[in-house]
């Protein structure tokens, strides 16, 4: 596909044919938001989450990438030293940094990346995805649930 026909498609329809390329399967949720499941062995599994995020100054589109890792409960802040051991372990992440994404009116701690759809391969759809899979799926480990 090439950019041409990837700012001409549908957000869904560019994803599902990258995701198929990149060897994943999606769930789609609604018209702008994908999911792509993954099983990361012993019985745990992850959720990857995908969404046009908007477009840059130039007119690309940037696309979103997030994986969950915990459910905050309703008020509930990060304390200092948490906040800033993730701030910390984003410098060292090859994908995605930890961020909060309200989703509906929950408050979740994600690992998150964009990519550029209009130079985005299925390679790096692929890396993109899976790298914050494992990640948010390590957190998870670390607090001993396996929620998403």
């Amino acid at each position: 596909m090439d950019i041409e026909q990837k700012v001409q498609v549908p957000f869904s329809e560019f994803i599902k044919a990258t995701a198929a390329k990149a060897g994943l399967n999606i769930r789609e949720l609604n018209p702008n938001l994908i999911a792509i499941p993954y099983d990361m062995g012993a019985g745990r599994h992850q959720q990857v989450f995908v969404r046009a995020m908007g477009k840059t100054a130039d007119g690309s589109i940037i696309i979103g990438f997030f994986s969950p890792a915990l459910k905050m409960p309703p008020g509930q802040m990060l304390g200092q030293k948490t906040a800033n051991d993730l701030l910390r372990a984003n410098i060292a992440l090859a994908h995605g940094a930890w961020a909060i994404e309200k989703i509906e009116n929950d408050d979740y701690l994600v690992v998150f990346d964009t990519q550029i759809a209009q130079t985005m391969d299925p390679e790096e759809f692929r890396a993109s995805a899976g790298a914050l899979a494992a990640i948010a799926d390590e957190m998870e480990k670390r607090m001993g649930v396996d929620a998403f």
